[in-house]
């Protein structure tokens, strides 16, 4: 009797269900955080305060408070769309301003999709419409937060980067997040 094992090779891109395909390095999320930490931190001129003309991009701020447990939450979301050319392989990350750190309960405010198991891609006009990202934190007790450093509570410092492994395209821009109604309110127990 001859027992033949047969197993299934593939040598070439590993697609998901949409024909995505899917991510293969590692260290990506690692060479994301580093590049957005340091330039926030010795090169904030970098980013761009313009907006790019390839595509639209805008940031909000939601605030989640939970009256049962007293721990309040805040949302950021950044959200790229209406796209006028061809982007491949989107990798959108962001953080925010280090000050926030005083305010925010975390051992980082650095964010990015890299972690996706598939690689993103946007076209005009086409599914995928657009692409979000978005990030919840614990925030510190109203008591222990100094009005001082909610000052840069809407600054958001994106970095986009997309297209071939060879050619790509990085933007770094600085937006202002659109507060919340609710944001909004709750910032007021600083005035």
């Amino acid at each position: 009797m001859i027992a033949i094992s047969l197993t299934a090779c593939n040598f070439g891109v590993e697609e998901g269900p949409n024909r995505e395909v899917k991510r293969a390095d590692n260290y990506t999320f690692n060479t994301e955080r580093r590049d957005i930490t340091q330039r926030v931190t010795k090169d904030q001129e970098s980013f761009k305060g313009a907006l790019p003309g390839e595509y639209h991009l805008a940031a909000t701020v939601d605030v989640n408070p939970d009256r049962e447990s007293g721990v309040d939450g805040i949302t950021y979301e950044v959200m790229i769309d209406e796209v006028r050319m061809p982007m491949m392989n989107v990798i959108q990350t962001f953080t925010l301003d280090p000050d926030m750190f005083q305010v925010i309960d975390a051992a980082e405010l650095f964010h990015s999709n890299v972690g996706n198991t598939y690689e993103t891609t946007l076209r005009p006009d086409k599914e995928p419409l657009g692409l979000g990202l978005s990030r919840s934190y614990v925030l510190r007790p109203k008591s222990e937060i100094s009005a001082e450093y909610l000052q840069n509570y809407t600054d958001v410092y994106v970095k986009i980067s997309y297209g071939p492994e060879d050619q790509r395209e990085e933007d770094y821009i600085h937006l202002q997040a659109k507060p919340s109604s609710r944001m909004i309110e709750y910032m007021k127990f600083w005035e």
